[in-house]
């Protein structure tokens, strides 16, 4: 199985998947997370080094940059660090984000990128053909005490959604052959994972858990008349208090890991 380069796809991304509701509560709970437990405040006031591996659009890394942060964003697809650039320009962050065209399993082979007190890796892993081995470069390019945002797509939500549609078919057939991914054109990324399988590949690259969040837990199971009947600050309110408790986290669309290197 290939990487996936999105070049094809950064405006249908940028669309449905950053944008909207969707977004909204993706960003919810990454901040929190990150809050929690990640001290951005230097003691000698230098910033923290922030690195977006697989970045795309970089939309969560350019607010760490508006925020003072030196920020690299990387990815694989031109196209997904054109859009990047497009906001880099408009929001005047020139002096302090770096865009560089690089495959994930590079990065340590990039002079020009030091190690990273934070480095984010979101929606990135389920289309890599070897995500395990993908984590172990993620975590060699963090530095000691520093952490790794990992978000990644949850086959379970997956299945549970094939299941709740009645399409037991359909999921035997990617039981049996390990495929996932629809059509060319599909967002649905072709080697969804398994939380307990990733949880499992953080310790053996020598990262420890600290916080453990689903993305959106029910939203995607509402039906569109309901939620548009809702507030959405209503529905994000309520996805941050279910986010850390299973059996609603378990069935989160994207699973989010916040790792650090001892």
């Amino acid at each position: 199985m290939e990487d996936r380069n999105f070049d094809d796809l950064a405006e249908r991304f940028r669309k449905r998947i950053y944008g909207g509701l969707k977004g909204e509560i993706r960003l919810a709970v990454l901040q929190r997370d990150l809050a929690d437990y990640v001290n951005f405040d230097s003691a000698d006031g230098e910033r923290p080094v922030v690195l977006d591996a697989g970045g795309g659009q970089g939309q969560f890394a350019l607010d760490l940059a508006a925020a003072g942060h030196r920020v690299w964003i990387t990815d694989i697809s031109q196209a997904m660090l054109d859009l990047a650039d497009e906001q880099v320009q408009a929001r005047d962050l020139q002096s302090r984000v770096s865009l560089v065209q690089c495959p994930l399993q590079q990065l340590r082979g990039m002079a020009e990128i030091p190690p990273a007190d934070l480095v984010l890796c979101h929606a990135v892993l389920e289309w890599l053909g070897e995500p395990q081995q993908a984590l172990v470069h993620l975590a060699e390019s963090v530095k000691a005490g520093g952490y790794l945002s990992l978000t990644f797509y949850n086959r379970r939500a997956l299945e549970f959604r094939l299941l709740q549609r009645g399409s037991l078919r359909q999921l035997d057939r990617h039981l049996d052959s390990g495929t996932w991914g629809g059509h060319p054109g599909s967002l649905t990324p072709q080697n969804p994972l398994l939380p307990e399988d990733v949880k499992d590949w953080v310790a053996q690259a020598g990262l420890s858990l600290v916080a453990h969040s689903g993305i959106r837990c029910f939203h995607d199971f509402m039906t569109p008349e309901m939620r548009d009947k809702l507030p959405e600050h209503a529905i994000v309110e309520k996805e941050l208090v279910y986010s850390r408790i299973d059996p609603y986290r378990a069935l989160a669309r994207y699973v989010h890991l916040l790792c650090r290197k001892v």
